[in-house]
Parts: C-alpha cells; sequence; structure tokens
C-alpha cells in the first residue's frame, strides 16, 4: 500500500517541512498495517516544487530530510519514494476519496483487501 506524506502523515506547510506536524492517527494506522505484514511504501512531492520538477533533484534535497523527519515521528514503513510510485492502493489528500476519519479509511481499505 502506498501513504502520501504531506496532507496523511504530515500537515501540508506550503513547503515548510521543517515545521510540519505528524498526524498521529494516520500514523497509528499504517504501523498497524505494518505490524500486520502489509508492505508500505510512503511516497511525497515534497521538494518538487524547489527543484522545479526534477526528481533527481528533488530525490536529492529531500530524501535524507523526510527519512528522518519520518524515523523521529516513528513512522514503520519499507520504502520512501520520491513521487508517485505504481501500487494497487493509493491513500491521497488529492484522491477523489480521502476521508481524514482513519476508521473509515480502514474500513474501506479491508473491504479491498477481501
Amino acid at each position: 500500500m502506498c501513504f502520501d506524506i504531506d496532507g496523511v502523515l504530515r500537515t501540508q506547510t506550503d513547503g515548510d517541512y521543517e515545521n510540519a506536524q505528524p498526524i498521529k492517527e494516520a500514523i497509528d494506522f499504517i504501523n498497524k498495517l505494518y505490524n500486520e505484514g502489509f508492505w508500505i511504501t510512503l511516497y511525497t512531492s515534497s521538494f518538487m516544487g524547489r527543484a522545479k520538477n526534477d526528481q533527481k533533484a528533488a530525490y536529492e534535497a529531500g530524501f535524507a530530510f523526510n527519512k528522518k523527519q519520518l524515523a523521529g515521528w516513528g513512522v514503520k514503513y519499507h520504502e520512501l519514494f520520491m513521487g508517485k510510485p505504481p501500487t494497487d492502493l493509493l491513500i491521497d489528500d488529492r484522491a477523489l476519496f480521502y476521508n481524514q476519519d482513519w476508521a473509515v479509511i480502514e474500513k474501506e481499505i479491508r473491504s479491498k483487501l477481501q
């Protein structure tokens, strides 16, 4: 499963990532899925604006920062992707179905996995 970072795991900050706050309910849910054995990919387009949409430059500018921030918040995941990876399920605050109620998201995810 893939989860967006900005607006899903951390607050939106218009590029001020250093001052973003963790969204605890989302992190708890992702850690729960991780502990249940699901493969968790996190992705972000953070630093893409600064890098003028150059994915390599965004990676160089933001990968280590994002990894450190996620570790500081105790987020469990398998891979961190700068950009949007191919996936079976995508949880993104810009998707048609996105709800900040994580109980609703969990119910929807589990229904798709059956």
